[in-house]
């Protein structure tokens, strides 16, 4: 099994990022499942001949926003790319619908030209950092025989080396716990697939918008035409898909160093704002901590007391904890970044 790799995308846009000077968007046209797509490789500007770097992968009505974040891997001399996958933020165009799944594959395309383009840039090494959905979209094209570390020799060169994976409350399961969701998933499969053009349309503001928008009175203030507060329809199409990659992605085994982050609770179901924020609002804890023991080989869990279901969106204490994991399992597990402060004299080998 394999996907052609080469130059078969068209870069169409190249300029300052709408987060400001330190960022810069590239976007690029290729051919999708039905017609011409696009995806957006955002990238900040800092530490550019560091030979590591973060890749970030949005979650399900979502987009790339964060740019503490950004800031705190720059501080940490790495640098920092993230991609709005085909069909969200950067990348929506009109003649794609929003978040609109053929296959969850199909995000293999996004993630080929964003570390290429890595590659070309000068970066050898890359961890990746997923959210969400975007959590199984990375697992599921590491699992796959034409992953970047199971190409060919001759593709090995096009592509950094992805020493490390880092995962915010990844979508391996279904938002139910275990005992419900053996119960349940036959009869959403079986939902989905027999109306696989319908849709669900959410009627009002979700609880978890509330928790984290400026306008609801949340910390965070991002636009909601990319990320609405009541979601874009949920297409059966896509649920159908995820719970295909779900059950693929559960017979498999992958080795590379994982940490999992999450919140130590479940608030799904909650009628209050203040309740939703001391937990995941949107997954279950349980079912994705055991959907993750089944496929990765090497796995650290973290769990956050007060996590949001966006870690990183938690408030300041929890999103700090969010980060120390993250910091702690690098360093463990030796893949701290060596890469020299762009003021630190660097010593030549004959006078060390």
């Amino acid at each position: 099994m394999s996907r052609p790799i080469g130059q078969q995308w068209t870069l169409v846009n190249d300029h300052e990022d709408l987060l400001g000077a330190d960022f810069r968007a590239r976007t690029f046209a290729f051919p999708g499942p039905k017609s011409s797509v696009h995806t957006t490789l955002v990238n900040h500007l800092g530490n550019p001949r560091a030979k590591r770097a973060i890749l970030y992968v949005h979650g399900y009505t979502d987009y790339f926003f964060q740019t503490g974040l950004a800031d705190y891997f720059i501080d940490q001399n790495y640098r920092f790319y993230a991609v709005d996958l085909q069909g969200y933020g950067r990348s929506i165009r009109p003649s794609t619908p929003p978040n609109w799944c053929d296959s969850i594959e199909q995000y293999g395309q996004d993630l080929d030209i964003a570390l290429i383009t890595m590659k070309q840039e000068g970066v050898d090494e890359v961890i990746i950092l997923a959210h969400s959905t975007g959590g199984l979209i990375v697992s599921t094209y590491l699992a796959q025989p034409y992953a970047p570390n199971e190409r060919e020799s001759h593709y090995q060169k096009d592509f950094p080396n992805i020493i490390g994976l880092i995962l915010n409350s990844p979508f391996l399961a279904l938002p139910f716990p275990p005992a419900v969701l053996n119960r349940v998933s036959w009869p959403i499969r079986m939902l989905v697939s027999l109306l696989p053009f319908s849709y669900l349309r959410a009627k009002k503001i979700s609880i978890y918008a509330k928790s984290i928008h400026t306008k609801f009175g949340g910390q965070w203030d991002y636009r909601l035409d990319w990320k609405p507060a009541e979601g874009f329809p949920l297409a059966f199409k896509w649920l159908k898909e995820v719970i295909l990659a779900q059950r693929n992605l559960a017979k498999k085994r992958l080795s590379i160093p994982t940490l999992m982050c999450h919140a130590t609770k479940t608030t799904i179901g909650k009628l209050t704002v203040e309740e939703t924020q001391q937990g995941d609002g949107v997954l279950d804890v349980d079912s994705m901590l055991e959907a993750a023991q089944k496929t990765f080989c090497n796995l650290t869990t973290a769990a956050i007391d007060n996590g949001y279901h966006d870690l990183y969106l938690s408030k300041p204490e929890a999103q700090r904890d969010y980060l120390d994991s993250i910091h702690d399992w690098l360093t463990k597990f030796h893949i701290p970044n060596t890469t020299p402060s762009p003021n630190e004299k660097v010593t030549p080998p004959d006078e060390a």
